[in-house]
């Protein structure tokens, strides 16, 4: 009980931040060389680009905290 318990009050939060902070340094970087500064268009990409980043560190999150979660026998 102690286990599942540290994988989702710790690990889990830990994981899916430490991915979306990597994910979201990469497409900072990249990001403004492929989409110019164009008004509305980029804002809205920019926003997409969050949302998505967002979701994709938590289903790395759960799939790594997934495999830590303890069998029952």
């Amino acid at each position: 009980m102690v286990a599942k318990g540290v994988i989702v009050l710790v690990a889990f939060p830990v994981l899916a931040h430490a991915v979306f902070t990597l994910t979201s340094l990469v497409l900072g970087m990249v990001l403004p060389s492929l989409l110019p500064l164009a008004g509305s268009w980029s804002d809205l990409a920019a926003k997409a680009a969050v949302v998505a980043t967002f979701l994709v560190a938590l289903r790395v999150s759960f799939g790594v905290c997934r495999r830590m979660w303890p069998i029952t026998v």
